[in-house]
């Protein structure tokens, strides 16, 4: 699990992770070989080598042949210790599990030495190239000059993928972080064995200069990931919050990129087999889980027959139309199958309409054709919808949204973007809690920094432009003055409208708020207890957005610890199982083995699992202590829209396919990440649309579901 420390800096690979590589490359050398014999790789160029050696004449008296005899001497001198490295490489990479390192312990002095042999490797290489720049033309011998061309430039190409993949593995953290575990440890040491006798603030200024060297590594790491974006203040600033954040987050969590696989894995394993256990047990009266919502006698299905409940839904499907045609083109397109042809009738400046210009309308920031507001025109074939505003501008904590006029509903819509963009990803990423700027001030109502600070510029974007009172004033004679105020949103959008909203609902007690997709970190209980009055959220399957906060993430970082520490397979083995489509039987990890095999398995794990949780300590060390925060949750009263997927032995069933199904679930059901395929997929603001698409037009499929559910409980 730990990454290795090799030259007093820590990589993000571990020492396990080097076998599925080393199979790898022996698997590609084997079949270049087989491909031609003018190809060198690996262990195999010695065979390759030697049958050249005897097919060659060698005249050593002329001194090209003779230089050339004595490269390919030395190179396989070179190619036996290179060989000799990379199996023991290999075999001790297989000793031990994820967590037990202690039989890799001397990997780090096999990669010296690998690192030794590879600069030698090159320097011989380098004398290569001089022969064949002074040599090649002249000499005589035409199959040995060839071989030994293509000797060089393969093993060139060796040497090249291993710097790439040296590089892949770098991490700019590495220094800082060991330097930070040796100050931790030589603290943790002096003061066990009472030697420690230096004052507290000494300790104090030393601690915090090792760990402001740490966060300062990670705030590189975020400059150079978002390199692209152009430097300012409020990006700095933003930079020094979410590497803070993330400094905090990893500084005791010794895990590289496999191993968050490998735990992802796991996790997903055990999360099934304790589904499966509290259903066979009945616990909590669970009798199902659908997209991981456990329903039970006191589950609240909508009533999709009964007036209230179907005109909610489809005000909930009506909304959503806004929300995504907030995103603009780039979601239109990659929706349509020929959504680029439906825009272009509607673009400004282009060969078919040059600069037509609107009468009316405000759009800002948008691309030189209104790429953007051309596809957001679509929206209008959902109604009697006008867009009276429209502005693309972004940046950190500063999102497009567009105002839009619904006659039919009498309602004027602020719907604002989801995330499309960098700057976005870094608003999304700054997710400390912040109070809400409210008057008067309530100091237990905290939000998501990132989308507060959003929530602020749109609100301040309103008034500073009066952009409310020119919509309620836009169509005196349709009664525009008399229409109520609807935000609404998805992803990013839905956290920025729920809070918006709440900045808002004191002016517009009337107010009602339509989220999709929202973020799990986005309200303490207070404010979203006060949410649930104007608020209605969507969430479909097991979307992983609504189960993201920083509390979450904390909880998932337990389970994946935990997951790892039951783990007594290696890495490999883990990672192989969830990839090869068949004999995963043979391959079925031991610890998701012996967890299903009895109650009291997934008992005592469920029991390890509440506990590291509650805890904040690392469940392989004790002596360290996690970060924790405040549980936000997602806002206002949630429509969960789940699957069924029907079985075998369900005849009334008819249709293969899912039958989608809209349930009331409550906010604190989101604490935990579900590990699944589809929990990208889920979020994506199409499949959102097409999923309460399926629960309106679902033909009486809702009745069939809660009869099998009915069976199921009797």
């Amino acid at each position: 699990m730990p990454g290795i420390v090799v030259f007093r800096r820590r990589w993000s690979v571990g020492s396990d992770d080097l076998v599925v590589p080393g199979s790898f490359l022996f698997t590609v050398h084997l079949i270049c070989i087989k491909i031609t014999k003018f190809v060198f790789l690996s262990h195999f160029r010695t065979i390759i080598l030697g049958v050249h050696l005897g097919i060659v004449t060698f005249d050593c008296t002329i001194e090209c042949i003779k230089l050339l005899w004595e490269f390919i001497l030395g190179y396989l001198v070179i190619l036996a210790i290179c060989m000799v490295t990379e199996v023991c490489i290999i075999v001790v990479s297989l000793r031990g599990s994820i967590l037990n390192t202690a039989p890799r312990s001397s990997m780090q002095y096999l990669l010296y030495v690998r690192l030794g042999v590879l600069l030698l490797d090159a320097g011989w290489l380098t004398a290569g190239i001089v022969w064949l720049v002074y040599f090649y033309v002249e000499c005589p011998i035409e199959k040995a000059k060839h071989t030994v061309l293509g000797l060089i430039v393969c093993n060139w190409c060796i040497i090249v993928s291993i710097i790439i993949t040296v590089w892949c593995t770098y991490d700019a953290a590495g220094r800082s972080w060991v330097k930070m575990k040796q100050y931790q440890r030589s603290i943790k040491d002096n003061e066990s064995k009472f030697q420690y006798k230096r004052s507290g603030s000494t300790r104090n200024w030393r601690q915090r200069k090792v760990l402001r060297a740490y966060q300062d590594s990670w705030q590189q790491r975020c400059r150079f990931l978002f390199c692209c974006m152009r430097p300012s203040d409020r990006n700095r600033n933003s930079f020094a919050d979410i590497a803070k954040l993330l400094s905090d987050f990893f500084r005791d969590l010794d895990v590289v990129p496999s191993d968050v696989i490998a735990g992802l894995i796991l996790l997903r394993k055990f999360q099934k087999i304790e589904r499966r256990a509290i259903v066979q047990q009945r616990k909590n009266d669970t009798y199902e889980f659908l997209s991981g919502v456990a329903v039970t006698p006191r589950t609240q299905f909508l009533a999709l027959h009964e007036d209230a409940d179907l005109e909610l839904f489809q005000t909930v499907i009506h909304f959503a139309y806004f929300a995504i045609g907030a995103y603009g083109w780039p979601i239109y397109v990659m929706t349509e199958s020929v959504g680029i042809c439906k825009i272009c009738p509607n673009l400004r400046c282009c060969c078919c309409n040059p600069c037509r210009k609107s009468e009316t309308i405000e759009i800002v920031d948008d691309n030189c054709c209104f790429c953007n507001y051309a596809a957001l025109q679509k929206i209008t074939e959902h109604g009697n919808i006008e867009v009276i505003y429209a502005t693309y501008h972004v940046d950190v904590g500063q999102t497009p949204f567009y105002i839009a006029l619904d006659y039919d509903r009498q309602k004027i819509v602020i719907s604002i973007r989801g995330t499309l963009s960098m700057n976005d990803i870094l608003t999304d990423l700054n997710a400390e809690a912040e109070t809400l700027p409210l008057n008067p001030p309530q100091e237990d109502w905290v939000g998501h920094k990132g989308m507060v600070e959003t929530a602020q510029y749109i609100l301040t974007k309103l008034r500073s432009e009066d952009l409310l009172e020119r919509a309620f004033n836009y169509s005196p004679d349709k009664g525009t003055r008399d229409f109520k105020l609807v935000i609404v949103g998805h992803s990013l959008g839905a956290g920025t409208a729920c809070i918006l909203g709440i900045l808002l609902r004191q002016e517009y007690t009337d107010l009602l708020c339509y989220c999709y997709s929202p973020p799990g970190g986005l309200l303490s209980m207070p404010a979203v207890e006060y949410t649930k009055s104007f608020t209605i959220s969507v969430v479909v399957g097991k979307d992983v957005v609504p189960r993201i906060g920083l509390h979450q993430m904390e909880a998932l970082r337990a389970d994946l610890i935990n997951a790892i520490k039951r783990s007594v397979d290696p890495k490999w083995k883990t990672i192989t199982c969830s990839i090869v489509c068949c004999g995963c039987c043979a391959l079925e990890p031991t610890s998701a083995v012996e967890l299903s095999s009895g109650d009291r398995s997934v008992s005592e794990y469920m029991t390890a699992r509440d506990s590291a949780r509650v805890s904040g300590v690392h469940p392989s060390d004790s002596s360290i202590a996690l970060t924790s925060h405040q549980p936000l949750y997602p806002p206002g009263k949630i429509i969960h829209i789940v699957r069924h997927h029907p079985t075998k032995g369900e005849q009334t069933l008819t249709k293969k396919e899912p039958v989608y199904q809209a349930l009331w679930a409550q906010n604190t059901d989101y604490d935990e990440v579900l590990i699944s395929p589809v929990m990208i997929q889920d979020h994506m603001p199409d499949r959102v649309l097409e999923a309460l698409s399926k629960v309106q037009n679902r033909d009486g499929s809702t009745e069939c579901l809660l009869s099998v559910i009915s069976d199921s409980v009797e």
